[in-house]
């Protein structure tokens, strides 16, 4: 059985919406997931940082993963 590609999805830190990242992947591909990761909001326009902690699969339940801090929010700590 072949896995199904879906999109990778986190919360807008700003908005609190659901965002499709610019991932695509299938569940095993997503799980090996090392690093950090980010994209340009379609939400709010600001460049998110984000972790696979931080992440889910559009194919699994949502659910409300831990907040992801924006690129600029991080360069001002």
């Amino acid at each position: 059985m072949s896995e199904v590609i879906s999109r990778v999805l986190i919360s807008c830190p700003q908005t609190g919406e659901v965002v499709g990242t610019v991932l695509r992947l299938r569940p095993s591909a997503f799980e090996a997931l090392q690093g950090e990761y980010s994209f340009r909001c379609s939400r709010c326009g600001q460049v998110h940082a984000w972790r696979r902690e931080h992440a889910w699969l559009e194919s699994e339940s949502p659910r409300a993963p831990p907040r992801v801090t924006s690129l600029t929010e991080s360069a001002g700590s």
